[in-house]
């Protein structure tokens, strides 16, 4: 009972049942530390925190998933040297499971095992792999849920959702701005619809996830809101540098827009039409661009030496260590500037 009290309750009501329950059977109603437990309820009950922003993480979790992320592999008698290689390699695979993971989102499908179509298909093009399989799963379960209607007022509906275990949720619905309330607070706990809230829109026929229930965290192209900043933000002198960001958010734009299109044919005609005219309006820019280069007397091609640089000092190579060493012992050293075969008669040896 009491792991139900930490976790398993959905709302305050049932808490404060369960809560009650366990004290009365358990003889428990003067034990110090149950009741200094009860008086901290807020922060370990889950029932009680579901109106804040946690992604369903809870506070053990956090430093079990960041020790799994983190995947050190050092000890006690590791040096700074080899905890600077350790942490390197663990950068450097972040960032290539990061891309991995992107290009995956932008090219596979996902296998739901049956046809997409509306509200799961928009979903497939909106979030990452992992978040549609979260999405899927709360597809699912609303599907096996059963509902009425317990109110209406004009365009404003109260739905009960049930679930085959007896859990129920009241929603409110308006049809006029798609705007859709639950009782349960799983929007505002993990950023994501509900069953009971997906239940609703089935039944309305709503083929897409209204906008203000997509997080942009969750979604394909989180990144183009970093990419904004980062055009913005930090200064980039090159042009092919400045054009990093624009790129990569372009390219994901018309990559969605593709697949939205790819079943319709009059979709397909629009935008190879509008890609051909698009691409001769580009060409001629150009064209434009390259006749006015010319009629200004300037080209851009021209390469110019870099400048030299030379050493702080003496212009003459440093001599080694090894010269200088054999120049104390009296030696001659090597003449660092050769002379030209032929200006100096060798002197005659007897063999």
């Amino acid at each position: 009972m009491f792991n139900k009290c930490l976790s398993g309750c959905g709302n305050e009501e049932e808490f404060e049942n369960c809560w009650t329950s366990m004290i009365t059977k358990y003889e428990l109603e003067n034990n110090g530390w149950f009741n200094r437990l009860y008086g901290l309820k807020q922060k370990w009950c889950t029932a009680l925190s579901k109106g804040f922003f946690s992604a369903r993480i809870r506070s053990s979790q956090r430093s079990e998933s960041t020790n799994h992320a983190i995947g050190f592999n050092a000890s006690l008698t590791t040096n700074l040297i080899e905890f600077y290689g350790i942490y390197k390699n663990t950068v450097k695979r972040w960032r290539r499971t990061e891309q991995q993971d992107e290009f995956n989102c932008s090219r596979a499908v996902p296998d739901t095992g049956f046809e997409m179509a509306g509200i799961m298909r928009h979903a497939s093009e909106v979030y990452t792999l992992t978040l549609f399989k979260e999405f899927q799963k709360e597809f699912m379960k609303g599907i096996s849920a059963s509902s009425k209607i317990v109110g209406d007022h004009d365009t404003t509906t109260i739905y009960m959702v049930t679930s085959p275990r007896g859990e129920s949720s009241n929603k409110v619905f308006d049809s006029s701005m798609k705007l859709i309330t639950c009782d349960c607070l799983g929007f505002e706990e993990f950023g994501m619809l509900c069953y009971h809230s997906l239940r609703v829109l089935l039944i309305n026929s709503v083929q897409k996830i209204p906008d203000a229930y997509i997080k942009n965290r969750w979604t394909k192209t989180a990144k183009s809101e970093v990419w904004d900043k980062f055009g913005r933000v930090l200064s980039i002198t090159s042009q092919a540098g400045k054009s990093i960001p624009w790129r990569h958010n372009i390219t994901r734009k018309f990559y969605n827009l593709v697949l939205r299109s790819e079943d319709n044919e009059d979709a397909i005609k629009i935008i190879e039409e509008s890609l051909q005219r698009d691409s001769l309006a580009i060409d001629s820019l150009s064209c434009t661009e390259t006749v006015r280069v010319l009629s200004s007397g300037k080209s851009s091609s021209n390469i110019l030496d870099p400048a030299r640089s030379r050493t702080k000092g003496r212009g003459k190579r440093a001599k080694g260590h090894f010269e200088v060493s054999k120049k104390k012992r009296g030696g001659t050293s090597t003449s660092v500037q050769a002379n030209e075969f032929g200006s100096k008669t060798p002197k005659p040896h007897l063999f």
